[in-house]
Protein backbone atom coordinates (compact mmCIF):
# COMPACT_ATOMS: atom_id res chain seq x y z
CA UNK A 1 0.00 0.00 0.00
CA UNK A 2 2.88 2.12 0.43
CA UNK A 3 3.05 3.23 -3.40
CA UNK A 4 -0.75 4.57 -2.72
CA UNK A 5 -2.39 7.30 -0.95
CA UNK A 6 -4.57 5.44 1.42
CA UNK A 7 -6.78 8.08 2.34
CA UNK A 8 -7.07 9.18 -1.42
CA UNK A 9 -8.38 5.88 -2.19
CA UNK A 10 -11.01 6.08 0.58
CA UNK A 11 -11.89 9.53 -0.41
CA UNK A 12 -12.71 7.77 -3.86
CA UNK A 13 -14.81 5.47 -2.35
CA UNK A 14 -16.80 7.73 -0.30
CA UNK A 15 -18.04 9.62 -3.28
CA UNK A 16 -18.96 6.37 -5.64
CA UNK A 17 -22.51 6.53 -3.69
CA UNK A 18 -23.37 10.86 -4.10
CA UNK A 19 -26.42 11.73 -1.72
CA UNK A 20 -25.95 8.48 0.08
CA UNK A 21 -26.89 6.84 -3.63
CA UNK A 22 -30.09 8.50 -4.73
CA UNK A 23 -30.46 8.69 -8.09
CA UNK A 24 -31.71 12.10 -7.60
CA UNK A 25 -28.05 12.96 -6.15
CA UNK A 26 -26.37 11.71 -9.51
CA UNK A 27 -24.70 14.49 -10.94
CA UNK A 28 -26.41 16.48 -14.00
CA UNK A 29 -23.03 16.51 -16.12
CA UNK A 30 -23.54 13.98 -18.85
CA UNK A 31 -19.88 13.13 -18.78
CA UNK A 32 -20.21 12.13 -15.25
CA UNK A 33 -23.47 10.28 -15.20
CA UNK A 34 -22.53 8.27 -18.34
CA UNK A 35 -18.94 7.00 -16.67
CA UNK A 36 -21.26 6.04 -13.56
CA UNK A 37 -23.83 4.17 -15.37
CA UNK A 38 -23.34 0.83 -15.86
CA UNK A 39 -25.49 -0.74 -19.03
CA UNK A 40 -26.99 -4.14 -17.86
CA UNK A 41 -27.92 -7.58 -20.04
CA UNK A 42 -31.39 -6.55 -18.66
CA UNK A 43 -32.01 -3.37 -20.34
CA UNK A 44 -31.78 -4.82 -23.71
CA UNK A 45 -35.21 -6.12 -23.33
CA UNK A 46 -36.31 -2.88 -21.55
CA UNK A 47 -35.44 -0.96 -25.04
CA UNK A 48 -37.25 -3.77 -26.91
CA UNK A 49 -40.11 -1.31 -28.55
CA UNK A 50 -42.58 -3.61 -27.68
CA UNK A 51 -41.57 -3.39 -23.72
CA UNK A 52 -44.17 -0.96 -22.69
CA UNK A 53 -43.66 -1.51 -19.02
CA UNK A 54 -40.66 -1.79 -16.97
CA UNK A 55 -41.14 -2.61 -13.31
CA UNK A 56 -38.97 -2.17 -10.09
CA UNK A 57 -38.63 -1.41 -6.62
CA UNK A 58 -37.21 1.55 -4.85
CA UNK A 59 -33.33 1.91 -5.74
CA UNK A 60 -33.19 -0.02 -8.52
CA UNK A 61 -32.16 2.01 -11.36
CA UNK A 62 -35.49 2.79 -12.92
CA UNK A 63 -34.47 6.66 -12.80
CA UNK A 64 -30.65 6.22 -14.05
CA UNK A 65 -32.07 4.13 -17.35
CA UNK A 66 -35.11 6.75 -17.64
CA UNK A 67 -32.05 9.63 -17.55
CA UNK A 68 -30.13 7.86 -20.07
CA UNK A 69 -32.17 7.45 -22.29
CA UNK A 70 -32.91 11.55 -22.46
CA UNK A 71 -29.77 11.93 -23.59
CA UNK A 72 -28.55 11.21 -27.38
CA UNK A 73 -25.30 10.24 -26.24
CA UNK A 74 -26.31 7.94 -23.73
CA UNK A 75 -28.54 6.21 -25.88
CA UNK A 76 -25.91 5.65 -28.17
CA UNK A 77 -23.38 4.59 -25.72
CA UNK A 78 -26.05 1.78 -24.48
CA UNK A 79 -26.92 0.14 -27.83
CA UNK A 80 -23.13 0.14 -29.17
CA UNK A 81 -22.24 -1.25 -25.22
CA UNK A 82 -25.24 -3.85 -25.27
CA UNK A 83 -24.80 -4.09 -28.92
CA UNK A 84 -28.48 -4.08 -29.37
CA UNK A 85 -30.34 -5.01 -32.60
CA UNK A 86 -33.55 -5.32 -31.86
CA UNK A 87 -33.98 -1.20 -31.77
CA UNK A 88 -34.59 1.29 -34.30
CA UNK A 89 -31.63 2.68 -35.85
CA UNK A 90 -31.24 5.85 -33.51
CA UNK A 91 -31.22 8.09 -36.26
CA UNK A 92 -34.81 7.01 -37.43
CA UNK A 93 -36.09 7.75 -33.28
CA UNK A 94 -36.97 10.78 -31.30
CA UNK A 95 -37.50 10.57 -27.52
CA UNK A 96 -39.41 12.49 -25.66
CA UNK A 97 -40.49 12.40 -21.81
CA UNK A 98 -44.25 12.23 -21.22
CA UNK A 99 -43.42 12.67 -17.29
CA UNK A 100 -40.56 12.44 -15.24
CA UNK A 101 -37.29 14.96 -14.38
CA UNK A 102 -34.27 14.28 -16.18
CA UNK A 103 -32.33 17.00 -14.79
CA UNK A 104 -32.53 17.82 -10.78
CA UNK A 105 -34.15 21.12 -11.90
CA UNK A 106 -36.59 20.46 -14.32
CA UNK A 107 -39.62 22.40 -14.09
CA UNK A 108 -41.36 21.42 -17.51
CA UNK A 109 -44.45 19.39 -15.60
CA UNK A 110 -47.31 20.61 -13.03
CA UNK A 111 -46.30 20.70 -9.36
CA UNK A 112 -48.22 17.40 -7.09
CA UNK A 113 -50.70 20.13 -6.12
CA UNK A 114 -51.94 22.35 -8.62
CA UNK A 115 -52.21 17.86 -10.37
CA UNK A 116 -54.67 17.09 -6.85
CA UNK A 117 -56.48 20.35 -7.41
CA UNK A 118 -57.17 20.79 -11.13
CA UNK A 119 -57.73 16.97 -10.83
CA UNK A 120 -59.24 16.43 -7.57
CA UNK A 121 -62.67 14.98 -9.38
CA UNK A 122 -61.17 14.04 -12.88
CA UNK A 123 -62.79 11.52 -14.74
CA UNK A 124 -61.50 9.09 -16.87
CA UNK A 125 -61.87 10.86 -19.97
CA UNK A 126 -60.22 13.88 -18.46
CA UNK A 127 -56.77 11.78 -17.50
CA UNK A 128 -56.88 10.89 -21.06
CA UNK A 129 -56.65 14.25 -22.13
CA UNK A 130 -53.97 15.08 -19.19
CA UNK A 131 -51.90 12.81 -20.95
CA UNK A 132 -52.40 13.62 -23.99
CA UNK A 133 -51.93 16.94 -23.52
CA UNK A 134 -48.14 16.32 -22.19
CA UNK A 135 -47.37 14.37 -25.31
CA UNK A 136 -47.94 17.02 -26.73
CA UNK A 137 -46.08 19.26 -24.84
CA UNK A 138 -43.37 17.08 -24.89
CA UNK A 139 -43.24 16.56 -28.81
CA UNK A 140 -43.69 20.34 -28.89
CA UNK A 141 -40.85 21.12 -26.55
CA UNK A 142 -38.51 19.03 -28.90
CA UNK A 143 -35.82 20.88 -30.83
CA UNK A 144 -35.03 18.92 -33.52
CA UNK A 145 -38.10 17.03 -33.97
CA UNK A 146 -38.70 16.30 -37.61
CA UNK A 147 -42.46 16.79 -37.58
CA UNK A 148 -43.06 19.69 -35.55
CA UNK A 149 -44.14 22.22 -38.56
CA UNK A 150 -46.27 19.67 -39.54
CA UNK A 151 -47.60 18.74 -35.69
CA UNK A 152 -47.67 22.62 -35.65
CA UNK A 153 -50.29 23.24 -38.44
CA UNK A 154 -52.42 20.21 -37.13
CA UNK A 155 -52.47 21.84 -33.47
CA UNK A 156 -53.17 25.67 -34.63
CA UNK A 157 -55.96 24.01 -36.92
CA UNK A 158 -57.98 23.39 -33.24
CA UNK A 159 -56.96 26.25 -31.19
CA UNK A 160 -54.62 29.20 -32.20
CA UNK A 161 -53.04 29.73 -29.19
CA UNK A 162 -52.51 25.93 -27.93
CA UNK A 163 -49.35 25.17 -29.38
CA UNK A 164 -48.15 27.47 -27.55
CA UNK A 165 -49.18 27.16 -24.54
CA UNK A 166 -48.16 23.22 -24.22
CA UNK A 167 -44.76 24.11 -25.61
CA UNK A 168 -44.19 27.52 -23.17
CA UNK A 169 -46.51 26.36 -20.19
CA UNK A 170 -46.82 22.90 -19.89
CA UNK A 171 -46.53 23.13 -16.10
CA UNK A 172 -49.95 25.54 -16.18
CA UNK A 173 -51.83 22.43 -15.91
CA UNK A 174 -55.05 24.58 -15.26
CA UNK A 175 -55.02 26.65 -18.47
CA UNK A 176 -54.36 23.96 -20.75
CA UNK A 177 -56.05 20.72 -19.86
CA UNK A 178 -59.64 21.87 -20.35
CA UNK A 179 -58.62 22.72 -23.99
CA UNK A 180 -56.94 20.01 -24.71
CA UNK A 181 -60.35 17.77 -22.76
CA UNK A 182 -62.77 19.72 -24.82
CA UNK A 183 -60.76 18.81 -28.24
CA UNK A 184 -59.67 15.56 -27.43
CA UNK A 185 -61.05 13.89 -30.64
CA UNK A 186 -59.29 16.24 -32.22
CA UNK A 187 -56.14 16.08 -30.58
CA UNK A 188 -56.07 12.33 -30.55
CA UNK A 189 -56.08 12.81 -34.57
CA UNK A 190 -53.47 14.82 -34.63
CA UNK A 191 -51.56 12.06 -32.94
CA UNK A 192 -52.72 9.11 -35.41
CA UNK A 193 -51.86 11.36 -38.28
CA UNK A 194 -48.48 11.75 -36.67
CA UNK A 195 -47.95 7.81 -36.03
CA UNK A 196 -49.03 7.47 -40.09
CA UNK A 197 -46.13 9.84 -41.06
CA UNK A 198 -43.42 8.02 -38.84
CA UNK A 199 -44.84 4.67 -40.58
CA UNK A 200 -44.04 6.52 -44.16
CA UNK A 201 -40.78 7.80 -42.78
CA UNK A 202 -39.62 4.40 -41.03
CA UNK A 203 -39.49 6.72 -38.21
CA UNK A 204 -40.33 6.05 -34.70
CA UNK A 205 -41.27 8.47 -31.44
CA UNK A 206 -40.87 6.54 -28.27
CA UNK A 207 -42.35 8.52 -24.88
CA UNK A 208 -40.88 7.90 -21.81
CA UNK A 209 -42.30 8.68 -18.30
CA UNK A 210 -40.98 8.08 -14.32
CA UNK A 211 -41.54 9.51 -10.55
CA UNK A 212 -45.64 8.56 -11.24
CA UNK A 213 -45.27 8.07 -7.61
CA UNK A 214 -44.85 12.09 -7.29
CA UNK A 215 -47.14 12.63 -10.07
CA UNK A 216 -49.43 13.79 -7.12
CA UNK A 217 -49.24 14.84 -3.21
CA UNK A 218 -51.15 11.94 -1.43
CA UNK A 219 -50.45 7.54 -2.59
CA UNK A 220 -54.31 6.72 -2.67
CA UNK A 221 -54.81 9.55 -5.41
CA UNK A 222 -51.89 7.78 -7.64
CA UNK A 223 -54.43 4.81 -8.68
CA UNK A 224 -56.56 6.75 -11.40
CA UNK A 225 -53.57 8.85 -13.09
CA UNK A 226 -51.37 5.48 -13.27
CA UNK A 227 -54.17 2.74 -14.19
CA UNK A 228 -55.56 5.66 -16.99
CA UNK A 229 -51.57 6.04 -18.22
CA UNK A 230 -51.78 2.28 -18.53
CA UNK A 231 -55.38 1.82 -20.00
CA UNK A 232 -54.52 4.86 -22.60
CA UNK A 233 -50.99 2.94 -23.82
CA UNK A 234 -53.14 -0.15 -24.27
CA UNK A 235 -55.60 1.25 -26.31
CA UNK A 236 -52.92 3.01 -28.59
CA UNK A 237 -50.93 -0.38 -28.95
CA UNK A 238 -53.23 -1.56 -31.27
CA UNK A 239 -54.07 1.91 -32.61
CA UNK A 240 -50.45 3.47 -33.12
CA UNK A 241 -47.74 1.23 -34.55
CA UNK A 242 -44.67 3.63 -34.41
CA UNK A 243 -45.57 5.58 -31.69
CA UNK A 244 -43.97 3.55 -28.22
CA UNK A 245 -43.74 4.54 -24.19
CA UNK A 246 -41.29 3.45 -21.76
CA UNK A 247 -43.17 3.43 -18.82
CA UNK A 248 -40.74 3.23 -15.41
CA UNK A 249 -42.71 2.23 -12.03
CA UNK A 250 -42.70 0.90 -8.69
CA UNK A 251 -43.47 -2.72 -8.38
CA UNK A 252 -45.66 -1.94 -5.39
CA UNK A 253 -47.31 0.69 -7.69
CA UNK A 254 -48.48 -2.02 -10.21
CA UNK A 255 -50.79 -3.92 -7.74
CA UNK A 256 -53.59 -5.20 -9.06
CA UNK A 257 -55.81 -4.27 -5.71
CA UNK A 258 -54.20 -1.06 -5.85
CA UNK A 259 -55.27 -0.14 -9.48
CA UNK A 260 -58.35 -2.09 -9.98
CA UNK A 261 -57.08 -2.71 -13.44
CA UNK A 262 -58.76 -5.11 -14.92
CA UNK A 263 -56.98 -5.27 -18.27
CA UNK A 264 -53.34 -5.96 -16.40
CA UNK A 265 -52.91 -9.62 -17.20
CA UNK A 266 -52.66 -8.07 -20.94
CA UNK A 267 -49.54 -6.44 -19.62
CA UNK A 268 -47.99 -9.48 -19.22
CA UNK A 269 -46.22 -9.61 -22.49
CA UNK A 270 -45.54 -6.43 -22.59
CA UNK A 271 -43.34 -5.82 -19.36
CA UNK A 272 -40.05 -6.48 -18.00
CA UNK A 273 -38.57 -6.11 -14.13
CA UNK A 274 -35.23 -4.83 -13.21
CA UNK A 275 -33.70 -6.84 -10.53
CA UNK A 276 -29.71 -7.20 -10.46
CA UNK A 277 -27.31 -10.06 -10.48
CA UNK A 278 -24.74 -10.24 -7.70
CA UNK A 279 -21.98 -10.04 -10.19
CA UNK A 280 -23.57 -7.08 -11.47
CA UNK A 281 -23.50 -5.45 -8.43
CA UNK A 282 -19.66 -5.99 -8.17
CA UNK A 283 -19.37 -4.76 -11.90
CA UNK A 284 -20.89 -1.52 -10.95
CA UNK A 285 -18.95 -1.04 -8.28
CA UNK A 286 -15.61 -1.97 -10.23
CA UNK A 287 -16.92 0.37 -12.66
CA UNK A 288 -17.50 3.83 -10.86
CA UNK A 289 -14.47 2.89 -8.39
CA UNK A 290 -12.70 3.06 -12.15
CA UNK A 291 -13.70 6.14 -12.80
CA UNK A 292 -13.69 8.26 -9.68
CA UNK A 293 -9.96 9.49 -10.21
CA UNK A 294 -6.43 8.24 -11.69
CA UNK A 295 -5.43 6.99 -8.18
CA UNK A 296 -8.02 4.44 -8.07
CA UNK A 297 -7.63 3.41 -11.44
CA UNK A 298 -4.34 2.65 -11.14
CA UNK A 299 -5.16 1.10 -7.91
CA UNK A 300 -7.50 -1.27 -9.96
CA UNK A 301 -5.09 -2.02 -12.04
CA UNK A 302 -3.21 -4.02 -9.86
CA UNK A 303 -5.09 -6.85 -11.05
CA UNK A 304 -4.50 -7.25 -14.47
CA UNK A 305 -7.53 -7.11 -17.18
CA UNK A 306 -10.33 -6.02 -13.93
CA UNK A 307 -10.80 -2.87 -15.89
CA UNK A 308 -11.39 -1.94 -19.55
CA UNK A 309 -10.91 1.82 -21.06
CA UNK A 310 -14.03 2.15 -23.49
CA UNK A 311 -13.74 4.49 -26.28
CA UNK A 312 -17.82 5.64 -25.83
CA UNK A 313 -18.80 8.45 -23.59
CA UNK A 314 -19.14 5.27 -20.32
CA UNK A 315 -15.29 5.42 -19.59
CA UNK A 316 -13.90 2.59 -17.89
CA UNK A 317 -15.57 -0.69 -17.90
CA UNK A 318 -15.38 -4.00 -15.50
CA UNK A 319 -14.73 -7.61 -16.84
CA UNK A 320 -17.33 -9.83 -16.51
CA UNK A 321 -15.22 -12.01 -14.75
CA UNK A 322 -15.99 -12.75 -11.40
CA UNK A 323 -12.69 -14.56 -10.26
CA UNK A 324 -11.09 -11.03 -10.31
CA UNK A 325 -13.86 -9.09 -8.47
CA UNK A 326 -13.13 -11.79 -5.71
CA UNK A 327 -9.84 -10.67 -5.96
CA UNK A 328 -10.45 -7.35 -5.67
CA UNK A 329 -12.40 -7.39 -2.71
CA UNK A 330 -10.03 -9.97 -0.81
CA UNK A 331 -7.16 -7.12 -1.95
CA UNK A 332 -9.18 -4.22 -0.94
CA UNK A 333 -10.72 -6.17 2.28
CA UNK A 334 -9.35 -9.54 3.09
CA UNK A 335 -10.80 -12.73 1.91
CA UNK A 336 -12.44 -13.72 5.06
CA UNK A 337 -14.73 -11.47 7.81
CA UNK A 338 -12.41 -13.03 10.30
CA UNK A 339 -9.11 -14.80 11.13
CA UNK A 340 -10.72 -17.66 9.06
CA UNK A 341 -13.60 -19.33 6.69
CA UNK A 342 -15.88 -19.74 10.06
CA UNK A 343 -16.92 -16.39 9.93
CA UNK A 344 -18.01 -16.25 6.15
CA UNK A 345 -15.93 -15.25 2.95
CA UNK A 346 -16.04 -11.54 1.89
CA UNK A 347 -17.27 -11.34 -1.44
CA UNK A 348 -19.94 -13.86 -0.29
CA UNK A 349 -21.08 -11.57 3.38
CA UNK A 350 -21.26 -8.23 1.18
CA UNK A 351 -24.32 -9.86 -0.64
CA UNK A 352 -25.97 -12.05 1.67
CA UNK A 353 -26.51 -9.66 4.03
CA UNK A 354 -27.49 -6.66 1.72
CA UNK A 355 -30.64 -8.95 0.03
CA UNK A 356 -34.67 -8.70 0.97
CA UNK A 357 -36.37 -11.37 1.95
CA UNK A 358 -36.68 -11.87 -2.34
CA UNK A 359 -32.86 -12.07 -2.58
CA UNK A 360 -33.13 -8.80 -4.26
CA UNK A 361 -30.14 -6.03 -3.80
CA UNK A 362 -30.86 -2.70 -4.24
CA UNK A 363 -27.88 -1.43 -6.53
CA UNK A 364 -28.17 2.00 -4.10
CA UNK A 365 -27.79 0.02 -0.79
CA UNK A 366 -24.71 -1.88 -2.03
CA UNK A 367 -22.50 1.67 -3.23
CA UNK A 368 -23.83 2.90 0.26
CA UNK A 369 -22.76 -0.24 1.62
CA UNK A 370 -18.98 0.66 0.39
CA UNK A 371 -18.99 4.50 0.74
CA UNK A 372 -19.74 4.37 4.82
CA UNK A 373 -17.64 1.69 5.00
CA UNK A 374 -14.53 3.98 3.67
CA UNK A 375 -16.30 6.82 5.73
CA UNK A 376 -15.67 4.94 8.84
CA UNK A 377 -11.85 3.61 8.02
CA UNK A 378 -11.28 7.63 7.45
CA UNK A 379 -12.40 8.64 10.56
CA UNK A 380 -9.62 5.80 12.40
CA UNK A 381 -7.36 5.80 9.43
CA UNK A 382 -4.21 6.15 12.23
CA UNK A 383 -5.07 2.97 14.10
CA UNK A 384 -4.81 1.06 10.27
CA UNK A 385 -1.68 2.99 8.19
CA UNK A 386 0.54 0.09 8.28
CA UNK A 387 -2.41 -2.49 7.21
CA UNK A 388 -2.20 -3.05 2.87
CA UNK A 389 -5.83 -2.99 3.63
CA UNK A 390 -8.12 -0.23 2.39
CA UNK A 391 -11.19 -1.56 4.62
CA UNK A 392 -11.63 -3.35 7.37
CA UNK A 393 -14.61 -6.03 8.01
CA UNK A 394 -15.40 -4.40 11.39
CA UNK A 395 -16.16 -1.06 8.60
CA UNK A 396 -18.47 -3.73 6.23
CA UNK A 397 -20.81 -4.49 9.91
CA UNK A 398 -21.15 -1.06 10.86
CA UNK A 399 -21.76 0.15 7.12
CA UNK A 400 -24.24 -2.40 7.39
CA UNK A 401 -26.16 -1.46 10.36
CA UNK A 402 -26.36 2.39 8.83
CA UNK A 403 -27.20 1.16 5.18
CA UNK A 404 -30.24 -0.24 6.70
CA UNK A 405 -30.97 2.97 8.55
CA UNK A 406 -30.62 4.42 5.00
CA UNK A 407 -32.85 1.84 3.45
CA UNK A 408 -35.47 2.39 5.91
CA UNK A 409 -35.32 5.96 5.47
CA UNK A 410 -35.84 5.93 1.65
CA UNK A 411 -39.01 2.92 2.35
CA UNK A 412 -40.31 5.77 4.24
CA UNK A 413 -40.43 8.33 1.81
CA UNK A 414 -42.70 6.37 -0.55
CA UNK A 415 -44.27 4.54 2.49
CA UNK A 416 -44.88 6.96 4.81
CA UNK A 417 -46.71 4.52 7.12
CA UNK A 418 -43.62 2.49 7.93
CA UNK A 419 -42.58 5.34 10.56
CA UNK A 420 -45.30 4.14 12.80
CA UNK A 421 -44.86 0.82 12.40
CA UNK A 422 -41.29 0.74 13.02
CA UNK A 423 -42.03 2.15 16.52
CA UNK A 424 -44.12 -0.95 17.31
CA UNK A 425 -41.02 -3.07 16.28
CA UNK A 426 -38.91 -1.83 18.37
CA UNK A 427 -36.93 -4.85 20.03
CA UNK A 428 -38.70 -7.79 18.41
CA UNK A 429 -36.35 -10.70 17.94
CA UNK A 430 -36.21 -12.36 14.24
CA UNK A 431 -37.69 -14.77 13.52
CA UNK A 432 -40.64 -14.67 15.65
CA UNK A 433 -44.36 -16.39 15.34
CA UNK A 434 -46.48 -14.80 13.49
CA UNK A 435 -49.07 -13.91 16.31
CA UNK A 436 -46.35 -11.80 17.82
CA UNK A 437 -45.92 -9.91 14.64
CA UNK A 438 -49.31 -9.34 13.85
CA UNK A 439 -49.83 -8.20 17.33
CA UNK A 440 -46.98 -5.79 17.32
CA UNK A 441 -48.87 -4.50 14.20
CA UNK A 442 -52.28 -4.70 15.46
CA UNK A 443 -51.24 -2.07 18.35
CA UNK A 444 -49.61 0.28 15.98
CA UNK A 445 -51.41 3.91 15.79
CA UNK A 446 -51.23 5.10 12.65
CA UNK A 447 -50.99 8.59 11.72
CA UNK A 448 -53.96 9.75 10.39
CA UNK A 449 -51.74 11.63 7.80
CA UNK A 450 -49.70 8.65 7.07
CA UNK A 451 -52.58 5.57 6.68
CA UNK A 452 -51.36 2.16 5.50
CA UNK A 453 -52.53 0.90 2.38
CA UNK A 454 -54.45 -1.75 4.14
CA UNK A 455 -55.99 -1.30 7.34
CA UNK A 456 -56.00 -4.97 8.83
CA UNK A 457 -52.78 -6.28 10.31
CA UNK A 458 -52.88 -9.46 7.86
CA UNK A 459 -53.30 -7.45 4.73
CA UNK A 460 -50.51 -5.05 5.85
CA UNK A 461 -48.15 -8.38 6.27
CA UNK A 462 -49.29 -9.31 3.17
CA UNK A 463 -48.31 -6.02 1.86
CA UNK A 464 -44.43 -6.20 3.81
CA UNK A 465 -44.23 -10.03 2.17
CA UNK A 466 -44.42 -8.34 -1.11
CA UNK A 467 -42.38 -5.72 -0.47
CA UNK A 468 -39.61 -8.26 0.70
CA UNK A 469 -39.23 -6.12 4.25
CA UNK A 470 -40.12 -9.41 5.70
CA UNK A 471 -40.72 -13.43 4.81
CA UNK A 472 -42.77 -16.32 6.24
CA UNK A 473 -40.25 -19.07 6.77
CA UNK A 474 -41.45 -23.01 6.42
CA UNK A 475 -42.16 -23.52 10.33
CA UNK A 476 -44.76 -20.35 10.19
CA UNK A 477 -42.06 -17.75 11.96
CA UNK A 478 -42.17 -14.22 10.44
CA UNK A 479 -38.11 -13.24 9.78
CA UNK A 480 -36.58 -10.10 8.52
CA UNK A 481 -33.76 -9.69 6.06
CA UNK A 482 -30.76 -7.85 7.55
CA UNK A 483 -30.91 -4.84 5.14
CA UNK A 484 -34.03 -4.15 7.17
CA UNK A 485 -33.41 -5.50 10.50
CA UNK A 486 -31.56 -2.91 11.81
CA UNK A 487 -33.20 0.18 10.64
CA UNK A 488 -36.33 -1.31 12.37
CA UNK A 489 -34.43 -2.45 15.24
CA UNK A 490 -35.30 -5.75 15.69
CA UNK A 491 -32.81 -7.88 17.06
CA UNK A 492 -31.58 -11.42 16.00
CA UNK A 493 -29.44 -14.12 18.03
CA UNK A 494 -26.17 -13.94 16.37
CA UNK A 495 -26.82 -10.91 14.24
CA UNK A 496 -23.89 -8.40 13.54
CA UNK A 497 -22.83 -6.16 16.46
CA UNK A 498 -22.67 -2.73 15.90
CA UNK A 499 -18.29 -1.90 15.95
CA UNK A 500 -17.50 -0.17 19.11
Amino acid sequence: MSEFNKQKLLELIMDIAPGRGTAEHESDNQEKFLKNFLPIADYRLALEPNTLLILGGRGVGKTELFRLLAIPSGRESLVESLKIRSLPDLSKTTWITGFGRTRKTEKRFPTPESVETQMERATNIEWRSFWIGLILGGLLQQENFKFKDLLIEQIEQIDTEIANILRDNSSRLSIWQPIVNQNLEKFNSVLDKLDQKLIETDNWLFVTYDELDRLVASYTALASPIRELLALWLDRWRRWDRIRPKIFLRTDLFREDFLSFPDASKLQALQTRLEWKHSWLYQLLVKRLANSGNEMTEYLQKIPRLIIENKTGLGWTATSNEKLFEELIEMMIGKYMGANAKKGNTYRWIPNHLQDAGGRIAPRSFLKLFALAAQSRIEQLSFFEQNTLLLQPSDLQGALMNTSDDRIRELQEEYPWLESLKMSLVNLRAPMQQEIFLEAVKSTRWSPEKQPPVTNPEGILQYLLQLGIVESRSDGKINMPEIYLYGFKVKRKGGVKRPK
